[in-house]
């Protein structure tokens, strides 16, 4: 068995918050716009393959997916992910210029990647390009730290150790809200786009290694993370702890950090 030392940040990402929280979402954002058996898919910022996963029974052994991401180590573990009889081809590029023909994709999906994408309106009209037309969007983002308590305490202490801006580690909630997700695809020339706001519970588990794994797999995703040397993970760690401690308590249940993770979907067609 591989030690926890061993693993990745995409390994720890894929392992921690994959089942308390990304598979789910996965499996809620594929059942707003599912795809039909033989559909030619892309699942953008594919990240380790959980909405291919989703995917991948839907469309069938006629159906293929490309999934893409420009983080090596993500498609890394994506590439061992069994999809059964489902074509699949993991792409390493960026949202920006996706290396696919126009009019070639009956359907993309995008989980909690836009926050990421360096020119958001740029990857929305590729979006759009290489879409067939009547084509599917689905596409998630988080809502505002203000709706995750517990991120939030967490961005704030790491970005006060580490004296980097807290706006460089909640990436991942900086969309704000859905009058931007709208706007953006729209803009993008997408008709019909429809946002959902979307809640479920996720839970952490063990609770008591919930702020390392929380550090340790946000390396996988966030750069201000990602660029840590390990020893300065390691002393970070046990800070953000102590700055925590009350409030990851207050959502301790049973051994597992338990909250409400809210996300905002784009539902539309080309």
């Amino acid at each position: 068995m591989t030690s926890q030392n061993a693993k990745t940040p995409a390994d720890i990402y894929n392992d921690f918050f994959g089942p308390a929280m990304f598979s789910p979402w996965a499996k809620d954002l594929v059942a707003q716009a599912p795809p039909a058996a033989g559909d030619y898919v892309l699942d953008l910022a594919c990240g380790t393959g959980l909405v291919s996963e989703q995917i991948a029974p839907l469309i069938g052994d006629t159906g293929s997916i490309v999934g893409l991401d420009f983080n090596p180590i993500m498609l890394a573990v994506a590439r061992k992910r069994d999809l059964g009889a489902t074509k699949a081809e993991w792409i390493e590029a960026s949202a920006d210029s996706i290396p696919l023909p126009d009019n070639s994709i009956d359907a993309v999906y995008c989980q909690q990647g836009f926050q990421f994408f360096p020119d958001r309106a740029k990857a929305a009209s590729e979006v759009g390009r290489v879409l067939k037309p009547g084509g599917k969007l689905a596409v998630a983002v988080w809502a505002s730290s203000d709706e995750f308590p517990v991120w939030k305490a967490l961005f704030t202490s790491a970005s006060e150790q580490i004296n980097v801006p807290i706006e460089a580690l909640s990436i991942p909630n900086s969309f704000g809200g859905p009058e931007p997700l709208a706007n953006m695809f729209t803009d993008a020339g997408f008709s019909n786009v429809q946002i959902n706001k979307r809640s479920k519970e996720s839970a952490f588990a063990p609770a008591d290694a919930f702020v390392k794994l929380m550090v340790m797999g946000a390396a996988a995703a966030i750069p201000a993370f990602a660029e840590l040397t390990d020893e300065e993970k390691q002393a970070l760690e046990p800070k953000v702890r102590a700055d925590t401690a009350k409030i990851v308590q207050e959502h301790t249940d049973n051994g597992r950090v338990v909250m409400q993770t809210i996300s905002y979907t784009a539902i539309g067609t080309a």
